[in-house]
């Protein structure tokens, strides 16, 4: 019943052409010059139904059994996160928006994986308390990301404890001091140069982690990768630029591997065009 909700829902959403401008316009960012409009079409209308499941499962997530839980995810790589906890440093995650990435705490955390993801609070005040009970619910433990200062010192704390930093590397900072420009899909995005800085201090083990709808709508499967070196230079700047840009490659191929799961709606090159500008008059 809930999954013919959110069919309804993505319907409805297309019909009135509910964020078309955004998607429409990333994917031709991303995709343009090597898909058809018509393959655009086809992964943009499958990605509103994605995103209607997305939503209700969050929604519904709370009155889940374990078992329903158990049964809606698979791990796989669990070995890479099981001898990268063992050897004490913590765990940091290279991940993206990509599937329903906010339900993949709950797995682990019901395998006995302390997992915490950094993340900003939502403005809306009757939302956010909503999101906090959740996270209480599936024994999430999220760190607010401002303030900056403070969010530091409770990762670092966290990551001492040997436990799981959960990072999003896609999301859009132009608004934010420090941004720093990387290849994405063959266009600059303003991207948190925090990550690299975070792990040399913490001396974190970094690994991809991700979790992707499995084929015929039957769960999801979250996909552990081996870990990802840091390149270190001697030169701060160039290491955070160079293992910036590394990250989010990888975020990359996972989005060109399962495209209609990716969230289109986010506006990840917002300031884009004003950097080509100020780049281009600066050249």
């Amino acid at each position: 019943m809930a999954y013919s909700f959110a069919r309804g829902i993505a319907g409805f959403a297309w019909l009135i052409r509910l964020y078309h401008k955004t998607v429409f316009k990333n994917l031709n960012l991303a995709f343009g010059r090597k898909k058809s409009q018509e393959e655009l079409k086809r992964i943009a209308k499958e990605n509103y139904h994605n995103l209607a499941r997305y939503g209700v499962e969050l929604l519904r997530c709370c009155s889940l059994f374990p078992e329903s839980i158990d049964s809606m995810f698979t791990i796989e790589g669990r070995e890479n996160l099981d001898r990268a906890l063992a050897k004490g440093k913590g765990v940091m995650t290279i991940s993206g928006h990509l599937g329903n990435f906010m339900l993949m705490g709950s797995k682990l955390a019901q395998e006995g994986y302390p997992f915490a993801p950094l993340y900003r609070e939502v403005r809306d005040k009757k939302l956010a308390p909503l999101i906090k009970d959740m996270h209480r619910a599936i024994n999430i433990h999220p760190i607010p990301a401002l303030p900056a200062q403070r969010a530091v010192k409770e990762s670092l704390k966290w990551l001492k404890e040997n436990k799981i930093l959960y990072l999003q590397q896609d999301r859009n900072f132009f608004e934010d001091r420090g941004a720093i420009w990387v290849d994405f899909f063959g266009q600059p995005a303003a991207t948190a140069p925090g990550t690299v800085t975070l792990a040399k201090r913490s001396g974190a083990i970094l690994l991809p982690m991700f979790v992707v709808r499995k084929e015929g709508n039957e769960g999801y499967t979250i996909s552990i990768d081996p870990p990802v070196e840091l390149e270190l230079t001697g030169d701060k700047e160039k290491d955070i630029l160079i293992n910036t840009q590394k990250f989010t490659r990888i975020i990359e191929d996972y989005v060109r591997k399962y495209p209609t799961q990716y969230f289109w709606i986010y506006k990840r090159w917002r300031g884009t065009a004003r950097y080509l500008v100020i780049r281009g008059c600066a050249g």
